[in-house]
C-alpha cells in the first residue's frame, strides 16, 4: 500500500474513533457531542440526499427527518464507530422512500 493509502486509512480510523467517542459521550448525557456529530455530518448527509432527489428542499427535509430517526435510535447503535455508515444508510432509505412516494403519487394522477 502506498503512503497516500496508508494516510487515508489512518485518517478513516481516527474518524471512526472520534465518532465512537462522540456517540458514547452523547449516550452519557453530553448533548454537546450531538452538536459535533451534526456539524460533522449534516452537510455530507444533505449532499447524499440531494444525489437521489436532485431537489434541495426535499434533500433538506429528508435529512431533517433522518436526524429524528438517528436521535431516536442512537442508543441502539451496537457499533458506535460505524455511526457515519449507519447515518448514511438511514438517509439512503429515507431518500428512496421519498422517491417511491413521488412515483406512486404520479401514477395515481394517471
Amino acid at each position: 500500500m502506498n503512503f497516500s493509502g496508508l494516510l487515508h486509512r489512518s485518517m478513516n480510523n481516527r474518524d471512526k474513533t472520534l465518532d465512537a467517542f462522540l456517540v458514547m459521550e452523547y449516550r452519557s448525557v453530553n448533548s454537546k457531542a450531538l452538536g459535533v456529530l451534526v456539524k460533522k455530518y449534516h452537510r455530507k448527509l444533505c449532499k447524499h440526499a440531494y444525489w437521489f432527489t436532485h431537489d434541495l428542499a426535499s434533500s433538506k427535509d429528508i435529512v431533517q427527518d433522518s436526524w429524528k430517526s438517528i436521535l431516536a435510535n442512537l442508543y441502539t447503535l451496537k457499533r458506535p464507530e460505524r455511526f457515519g455508515n449507519w447515518a448514511f444508510r438511514i438517509v439512503t432509505r429515507k431518500a428512496l422512500d421519498h422517491l417511491n412516494k413521488q412515483k406512486r403519487g404520479k401514477q395515481e394522477l394517471h
